[in-house]
C-alpha cells in the first residue's frame, strides 16, 4: 500500500495510506468487528465526502493493528482527525498497557497549536484500571462511554431461544403465535428503502440522531462490489401490509441491528420481537458470529434499551471518547 506519511516511536511505528480491504482478512474471528472500523464502511463516508485513510501499526516490523481515521475540517480552519471505536488489533489478547501506549502515540499525531485535534473513541471496555491508564497516557475524556449490547450468535438456535429473558420471550410467543408473514431481503434497495423512510420519520417525530439513513444504499454498494452482502432486511406483514421491519448491516464477521421500525399493529402483537429474532437466526446463517443491537441509553430511551437487552445480550460500555 503506498505510503502517505511515516512516523516512528519507540514502540510502535506507523503508517498511513488508502483503504484497502487486506488487512482485514486477518483479524481474528472469535472477536467482534465493530461498523465504524470496517473498511467499506469507509469507502461509504468517502462516497459522502468525507476523506478517510487506514494507520497501520507495526512494532518490531510486525503488523500489530490498524484503524479507519476519518478526515473533517471545520469552519475552513480547525482539522479533526476520528478514530472511533478502533485501532482494531491482530491479537485479541494485547496488553491494556500497550494499547494505552498506542493511543498516548496516536495522539501525537494532533497539532492543537496548529488546530489540529485527534478524536479517539477506543473500543476498550471501561474499568478503573483502563480509565487510569488512558489519563497517565495524557488522554483527556471529552465524553462518558457509549453503550452497546453484544449478541453472541455462535450458539445453536435452542440455545439462543434459552438465553432471551422470559418476558420478552413469552412475547415473541405472542407474536409467532399472530401468523405473521417474515419476508428476508437486502439485496436490492427496494427490499429495504422503506424502512430507511419510515425510519426518517421516526426520527423527525422523536427528535433523535443516529449514523446518516443516506449511507445503507452508499455501503451496500462499497461491500458488494466485492461479492460480500452487505444489508440484511427483515419485514414481518399482515396479509400485504408490511406492519413491523428492520435493516442489519453486516460488516466480517459481525453485523448491526441499524434501524428498526414497529407500527401500532405490530406493537398489539410483539412482532418486532419476531423481527429481532427471525434476523438473529438468519445472520448465523450467513455466518455471522456477532451482532451489535446498536447502543443503548437507560436513561431518555429505557423502553428500546429493554427490548434489545431482552435478547440477553451482553451490554459493553466503552471507556469514552478522548482528545
Amino acid at each position: 500500500m503506498p505510503s502517505t506519511d511515516h512516523t516512528t516511536s519507540a514502540l510502535f511505528d506507523i503508517r498511513k495510506g488508502a483503504i484497502d480491504p487486506a488487512p482485514w482478512q486477518d483479524l481474528p474471528q472469535d472477536i467482534p468487528l465493530p461498523l465504524q472500523q470496517h473498511w467499506a464502511y469507509g469507502r461509504a463516508l468517502e462516497a459522502i465526502g468525507v476523506p478517510v485513510e487506514v494507520w497501520h501499526i507495526s512494532a518490531n516490523d510486525k503488523p500489530t493493528a490498524f484503524c479507519l481515521v476519518a478526515k473533517r475540517r471545520l469552519a475552513g480552519v480547525i482539522r479533526t482527525r476520528s478514530i472511533m471505536r478502533g485501532p482494531l488489533w491482530f491479537a485479541p489478547d494485547t496488553p491494556l498497557a500497550d494499547k494505552a501506549n498506542l493511543l498516548r502515540i496516536l495522539k501525537a499525531q494532533s497539532s492543537p497549536w496548529r488546530w489540529r485535534f485527534l478524536i479517539q473513541q477506543p473500543d476498550i471496555e471501561t474499568s478503573d484500571e483502563a480509565l487510569a491508564r488512558l489519563k497517565a497516557a495524557g488522554l483527556t475524556r471529552i465524553l462518558t462511554g457509549y453503550s452497546t449490547p453484544w449478541v453472541d450468535l455462535r450458539p445453536d438456535p435452542a440455545h439462543l431461544r434459552a438465553a432471551l429473558v422470559g418476558k420478552w420471550r413469552n412475547q415473541l410467543n405472542r407474536a409467532e403465535d399472530a401468523h405473521l408473514a417474515i419476508s428476508l431481503g437486502g439485496r436490492k434497495a427496494h427490499q429495504y428503502s422503506w424502512l430507511i423512510e419510515k425510519e426518517a420519520e421516526q426520527r423527525k417525530a422523536r427528535g433523535y440522531n443516529g449514523i446518516p439513513l443516506g449511507i445503507v444504499p452508499l455501503y451496500a454498494n462499497a461491500l458488494e462490489d466485492s461479492g460480500e452482502q452487505a444489508v440484511l432486511s427483515v419485514s414481518a406483514l399482515s396479509g400485504r401490509r408490511k406492519i413491523a421491519g428492520a435493516v442489519f448491516l453486516l460488516h466480517g464477521n459481525s453485523a448491526t441491528y441499524h434501524i428498526g421500525w414497529a407500527g401500532e399493529e405490530a406493537r398489539a402483537v410483539h412482532a418486532q420481537n419476531r423481527v429481532l429474532y427471525e434476523g438473529m437466526l438468519a445472520l448465523k446463517e450467513r455466518g455471522i458470529k456477532f451482532l451489535d443491537l446498536g447502543g443503548i441509553n437507560t436513561s431518555d430511551s429505557a423502553g428500546i434499551a429493554r427490548f434489545k437487552l431482552g435478547t440477553g445480550a451482553k451490554p459493553v460500555t466503552l471507556v469514552g471518547t478522548y482528545i
